[in-house]
């Protein structure tokens, strides 16, 4: 990681905000250069004063308090803040959208800059949704012409199951009584 006070500051308190590990945000080998990318852009877009401070809040609570006291106090000092708590949701929305807005909240319709090509297939949104940005596939063109092999064991392969038979009436209860599950980040 870098040597740099704002780029250090900047990961572990985007580390915090996004629930992503400092080391998968600046990977010691990074062919990305993302969080550089997203640092640079914050020095030249943010309020200069308020993004700094910003940094040097997250500075202090790094010092003064143990990691897993760090998340309610940035709650606390950074988010709650008037000035700082725009800069810290703008910390976010970068992450995992890869888009700067300059209107608080955000209006999409009127307002949103992609930062760059790099930013936007590597936005957080996609990992946590499990899936590739639209447009964009690190697989060959026309991958999706082949059909995969027989011995694909991917996670996504339907096992082979029996769907001519009638289930027994105690598993249809046992099912009405499972509770259902909602999907991560669901309703």
């Amino acid at each position: 990681m870098s040597t740099d006070p704002n780029f250090t500051n900047f990961v572990g308190l985007s580390s915090i905000l996004t629930v992503y590990p400092q080391d998968q945000l600046a990977p010691a080998i990074d062919s990305t250069g993302l969080a550089q990318e997203y640092l640079n852009w914050m020095t030249k877009h943010a309020d200069p004063q308020a993004f700094q401070q910003t940094l040097t809040t997250y500075a202090n609570i790094a010092a003064n308090f143990p990691l897993p006291q760090q998340p309610g106090q940035v709650q606390q000092q950074i988010l709650a803040d008037a000035t700082m708590g725009p800069i810290g949701r703008r910390i976010i929305r970068l992450w995992y959208l890869s888009t700067w807005y300059t209107s608080e909240p955000p209006d999409p319709n009127l307002d949103g800059q992609v930062v760059s090509m790099n930013a936007y297939t590597m936005g957080l949104a996609w990992d946590a949704a499990q899936a590739h940005p639209m447009g964009y596939s690190e697989l060959h063109f026309g991958y999706w012409a082949v059909a995969p092999p027989n011995n694909d064991v991917s996670p996504n392969q339907f096992p082979n199951v029996n769907t001519t038979s009638t289930p027994s009436p105690e598993a249809v209860t046992a099912a009405a009584e499972r509770p259902t599950a909602l999907q991560r980040g669901g309703i």
